[in-house]
């Protein structure tokens, strides 16, 4: 009865951990088609590829220990028998790097964003929440 409870327990604390680590900013609107007429101009879009090139590896690095960090703590989840004691340090590890990971992202995004005009900003905001709309089902996009 313990073992299934703290199966539980660490299967609430993951999906947690991993509703907070998605956020809004994180959407990679550069390669989406949202971009299309914002007036872009080539010196932006210049801008705009050279910043992501340049958090690339990071982005990378940053998922690839969060994926690391998920499957040490499904490891633990499918243990016959989980151990406490051992799960502390894999889900601070786990948090640690969703936690970085979106520090990165955001880091980029506003790097991003400082290309942006603010009209650019405002219509790549409207359009994207369309565009999650869309992605959610709910497919009444407003004119």
């Amino acid at each position: 009865m313990m073992t299934h409870s703290l199966r539980l327990l660490l299967l609430c604390l993951a999906a947690a951990v991993s509703s907070f680590a998605q956020n809004a900013v994180n959407m990679p609107w550069w390669t989406s088609d949202v971009v299309h007429d914002l007036g872009l101009t080539p010196a932006q879009t210049q801008q705009i590829h050279q910043i992501v090139r340049t958090y690339r590896d990071r982005l990378f690095d940053a998922r690839n220990n969060v994926q690391k960090a998920e499957a040490a703590l499904e490891d633990l989840l499918n243990d016959p028998e989980p151990n406490p004691a051992a799960a502390k340090p894999v889900i601070d590890r786990l948090a640690a790097a969703r936690a970085n990971s979106t520090r990165v992202f955001t880091e980029m995004s506003i790097q991003l964003r400082s290309v942006l005009t603010i009209d650019q900003w405002r219509e790549l905001r409207k359009r994207w929440s369309e565009v999650q709309k869309i992605r959610k089902g709910d497919t009444q996009v407003p004119p």
